[in-house]
């Protein structure tokens, strides 16, 4: 066996070698899982996002006094009258709600839904940049799982 300055053999550099690569991998598959959790909120978040911008669409074909039933969740409804169909309460970030007209709550809405396409881009991208690292770690992993074989005949 060939040794190296410090007595080692090369096949435990090798054998080193795959237990980063190993340890690499299992990085990258936690940060994917992660990023799968994030853009599956991301996601849910946009669908709620356009459900209210719906919803507001809903508002300006209806007039002031008009009964319908507004969720309280889990499926579950109360009858309510609208008061004022122009106005809508939206929410601003940190716990802040302002009063809006109808476009104006659209507009934010609809700027809120952009920044999350493009955060779940960014997500995607970064996904598919640690599937490529992973896929050239595989081809590592094999090459020198190859020669470590190699080295046993």
């Amino acid at each position: 066996m060939i040794m190296d300055a410090k007595g080692k053999g090369a096949g435990n550099d090798k054998r080193e070698r795959v237990q980063s690569v190993l340890m690499e991998v299992e990085g990258y598959r936690r940060q994917m899982e992660s990023s799968k959790s994030e853009v599956r909120f991301l996601d849910a978040t946009l669908e709620e996002l356009r459900s209210s911008v719906e919803a507001i669409e809903a508002l300006k074909e209806n007039k002031d006094g008009t009964e319908m039933l507004v969720s309280i969740g889990s499926g579950s409804f109360i009858k309510a009258q609208l008061k004022d169909t122009g106005k809508v309460i939206v929410g601003v970030g940190a716990g802040l709600s302002v009063e809006k007209d109808l476009d104006a709550a659209r507009k934010i809405l609809e700027e809120r839904s952009q920044e999350i396409i493009r955060a779940m881009e960014r997500f995607q991208n970064n996904a598919a940049e640690m599937n490529e690292r992973m896929m050239e770690l595989d081809q590592e992993y094999r090459q020198i799982m190859a020669e470590l074989q190699a080295e046993r005949r």
